[in-house]
């Protein structure tokens, strides 16, 4: 997507959740206003309509807001319970005179809409907001709790209201968009910042509610380590063991898996802490995602999924703060399965859901959790909303304000139910089990008995599937039921993943390692078999890790160690990933392959076994692969957690990813860290036309390892290891690309180059700069899949160029008189004076020469009074 088309549709959506929010802001008193009393006869109402528009003036072809409402809200309005307003229409009348129709609309709760529309003319427009009037077709209680008003076919009577709209040639300026960010971010994200919805994600739930597909947000291109964090004794325990000298200690890999379901809400990661063998006997923990520093300790079980629910009403808009964090127990004194709710900020309690049923869980467009729930025996199919349950909207005064008020409640879920449906008749067994849900799409169900994770060979023939609709208009009906023959040679099937983008089920020959396409629509087959996978897949197929649907394909992998890419639509293998061979590490061909996460088209693999051996087998790795062409993106040391029922230890959100590495039995945070550059320059003046040199540095500011050189993406894998897992630096270990430019005194931009820093971080580079004054010399280094962008500034000074001038003779001393000495014998001649240099003599020479005028007048002196003596 081009950067234009990105702006626009931000912008879409910037001016869609504007215009909610001011339709959903009316004054309040329009929300609270009373709705009539039960009366006879029936009563015509009187409306009032009204509309406005803006901006007004506009540019021409520039997008506006047309809001429109009237002064009742609709009757028995109460969240989405209730009637609607419905057939209202704006007609418009353009400046040169045509028409034009936008609608038909239905009111939201509390009587009106909106519409955005773009005029395309310069000059004057009218908006006329048409009610055509209508029957209230209410005939019992409105939905409030504690209402039982009955409405008996008042009329609400028509009514219509008009605004002008002047358009004009010039353009209102656009709203300010704030661009993705380029550096290291943290939560919270500025509400104005509505582009970062693209980068920020949560991880909510169990493989049973959500499975292992993160669709929103970004995740890692890259091994760069944020942190580590002990989770238990892990590695080698050192001395020998039952003559095993490397024994190391128990992973819990055997059915006692640890560090499952991790949760991650708003940059916060949640998991339980282990007591010995125990997986979650010491309480669970808040850590910082991007850090891994602890934020709360609870002393009890961690909740097994997480909500995010946005709560629009006329009172009350947005998330509810700060979500929940949902523990479920069993309670048989108090209604079977409770759901007791948690506050994600500090893991203290908040309310408690009874008598919640069981079902297939599926979180809604809102973020409700929804449960789909059969009584095949009384033939009804019905939706619970975890948000429809009485009391929850409820004040502690028992007033209604449409606001969110479940905070220390004890609430009765036994009545949360969205809808119930009659269904007809199902051929087979007495108990159909529903196998997959599409929500408001359809489910897919069962009328056979499948062996399951086990295999029985006893897979009857014919089979039997079926589909019901879940779409409001058709909800409850039959769609279609197919009978299927099954494979020859007691062939255990099993039921996989369907996929919504491609209309496809997929379903699995286990001891052919065989697949088949069912259309969720029809029920008719429509590819396979598949070629036969390697024979090691035969196990763990249609784990919670082996098998998963995204982005309209299939992807497997498994003890055969190849993961594999299939178009649901055609069942065409798209690639294969086979770079696992174990050479002599390993009794297996190659490394044993699940998936821990699909997210930000990438597929990260890891290796794992069910029961190792101790010692462990050596060169086990994390893997990621790009999810369109399967090529290898990179790979790490690390024997993740897996392969158990409750699905492999990894959570993804907002460009993280952890997971437990067994081999050291440490929580490992994947992702993109701060980065530091320094920069100087040598000598700092220099005349015009010599040459300094620049240097500086890019480090890591990870805070584990703050000041570390700043490495390449391609070497990241093994610097790591070299970092945290005890392995030999990595000699041949590249650095980072640095530009050098410099603004010169005309403000003018010189570009210095490009330059590669080494593993040491350091980056050096020698330049002449072209004229005389002060410069500013940057070195910006602009980030990788590993680093945040980093940059820093110097100075320098060119003063002008200094001449050589020719060498001037030195002068030449005056000769000083030396006193004549009256002679006497014993008088000592004085020495000829040496002759002078032709350059002239030095500093050194004159000291010299006077020091010997000085002995012979003192030699002279002493001659004297010597002869006096006489």
């Amino acid at each position: 997507m081009n950067l234009q088309k990105t702006k626009l549709l931000t912008r879409n959506k910037t001016i869609t959740t504007i215009a909610l929010i001011l339709i959903l802001a009316m004054p309040a008193f329009i929300a609270s206003l009373p709705t009539p009393n039960a009366h006879t006869p029936s009563w015509d109402i009187p409306t009032h309509a009204y509309i406005t528009v803006s901006p007004n003036p506009v540019g021409v072809n520039e997008r506006i807001f047309l809001l429109f409402w009237l002064d009742k809200p609709p009757p028995g309005t109460n969240g989405d319970r209730g009637m609607r307003w419905l057939n209202l229409k704006i007609e418009i009348t353009k400046p040169d005179g045509t028409q034009q129709t936008l609608g038909p609309y239905t009111s939201d709760p509390i009587g009106g809409n909106y519409a955005i529309y773009t005029p395309t003319q310069i000059g004057t427009y009218t908006f006329k907001f048409v009610f055509p009037g209508q029957v209230a077709t209410l005939t019992g209680p409105s939905g409030i709790p504690g209402d039982n008003t009955v409405y008996l076919n008042d009329t609400f009577l028509p009514s219509s209201t008009t605004a002008a709209l002047t358009v004009q040639q010039e353009q209102i300026p656009e709203p300010v968009s704030y661009p993705l960010p380029t550096n290291y971010w943290t939560r919270p994200i500025e509400a104005q910042n509505i582009a970062w919805y693209k980068i920020a994600s949560d991880w909510l739930g169990s493989p049973q509610i959500v499975g292992k597909f993160q669709p929103n947000g970004i995740a890692p291109n890259s091994p760069h380590i944020m942190w580590t964090k002990p989770f238990s004794f892990g590695g080698v325990a050192g001395g020998t063991f039952n003559n095993a000298p490397g024994a190391n200690y128990y992973t819990g890999l055997s059915y006692e898996g640890k560090f499952t379901n991790p949760l991650i809400l708003y940059g916060r990661l949640y998991y339980n802490l282990p007591r010995s063998n125990d997986a979650s006997g010491n309480g669970f923990i808040c850590v910082d995602l991007r850090t891994g520093e602890e934020i709360f300790w609870q002393n009890m079980t961690q909740p097994g999924f997480g909500q995010l629910y946005d709560y629009e009403a006329p009172n009350q808009h947005g998330i509810i703060p700060n979500g929940y964090l949902w523990r479920s127990v069993s309670d048989t004194s108090n209604g079977g399965t409770v759901w007791m709710a948690h506050d994600p900020m500090n893991g203290n309690f908040l309310f408690n859901l009874t008598n919640v049923p069981s079902g297939t869980t599926v979180y809604g467009p809102l973020g409700e959790i929804l449960i789909y729930q059969m009584n095949y025996a009384s033939r009804w199919l019905a939706l619970w909303n975890n948000t429809a349950a009485p009391g929850e909207l409820l004040g502690t005064s028992g007033t209604n304000f449409w606001q969110w008020r479940p905070v220390g409640k004890n609430i009765n879920a036994s009545t949360a139910y969205s809808w119930n449906v009659t269904i007809p008749d199902l051929p087979g067994l007495a108990s159909p089990a529903i196998i997959r849900v599409i929500p408001d799409d359809l489910i897919i169900g069962r009328s056979t008995n499948f062996a399951g994770f086990v295999p029985a060979y006893d897979t009857p023939n014919p089979y039997t599937f079926w589909a019901i609709s879940l779409k409001p208009a058709s909800r409850g009906q039959l769609l279609w039921v197919k009978n299927y023959t099954s494979p020859p040679g007691n062939t255990t099937l099993l039921v996989g993943p369907a996929s919504p983008e491609a209309r496809v089920l997929a379903v699995y020959e286990r001891e052919t390692m065989r697949y088949w396409g069912i259309s969720i629509d029809s029920g008719n087959v429509i590819w396979g078999p598949t070629e036969p996978e390697s024979a090691l897949d035969y196990y763990q197929k249609f784990g919670a890790n082996e098998v998963m649907t995204a982005y309209g394909r299939l992807y497997t992998a498994s003890y055969g160690g190849i993961a594999r890419c299939y178009d649901m639509k055609t069942g065409n293998l798209m690639w294969s990933y086979s770079n696992t061979s174990t050479g002599l590490a390993a009794v297996w061909p190659n490394y044993p392959l699940g998936m821990g996460a699909i997210a930000d088209d990438k597929v990260y693999l890891f290796t794992s076994e069910h029961s190792p051996n101790s010692p462990s087998f050596m060169g086990a790795r994390v893997r990621c692969v790009n999810a369109t062409t399967g090529a290898e993106l990179w790979t790490m040391m690390g024997w993740a957690s897996g392969f158990q029922a409750a699905g492999a230890a990894f959570a993804v959100a907002e460009g993280y990813m952890v997971y437990l590495n067994v081999y050291d039995m440490q929580i490992y945070g994947i992702g993109k860290g701060k980065s530091a550059t320094t920069i100087q320059a040598s000598p700092k003046v220099i005349p015009k036309g010599s040459s300094l040199l620049i240097e500086g540095t890019v480090t890591d500011q990870t805070p584990a390892v703050e000041g570390t050189p700043a490495i390449s993406d391609a070497d990241m894998g093994k610097w790591m290891e070299y970092l945290y897992m005890q392995k030999p630096m990595p000699n041949d270990a590249k650095g980072v690309k640095v530009h050098l430019t410099a603004v010169d005194p005309n403000g003018n931009t010189q570009d210095i180059g490009i330059v590669t820093s080494d593993k040491s971080g350091l980056y050096k580079k020698g330049w002449t700069p072209p004229i005389e004054g002060e410069y500013t010399i940057t070195a910006t280094f602009e980030g990788t899949e590993s680093y945040w962008t980093s940059s820093a500034e110097t100075a320098i000074g060119v003063s002008t160029a200094q001449t050589t001038a020719a060498a001037s003779p030195a002068p030449t001393a005056t000769p000083t008189a030396t006193p004549t000495a009256t002679p006497t014998p014993a008088a000592t001649a004085s020495p000829s004076p040496a002759p002078q240099p032709e350059a002239g003599p030095s500093t050194d020479m004159y000291i010299i020469a006077a020091a010997a005028a000085v002995i012979i007048a003192v030699v002279a002196v002493a001659a004297l009074v010597l002869r006096k003596r006489k």
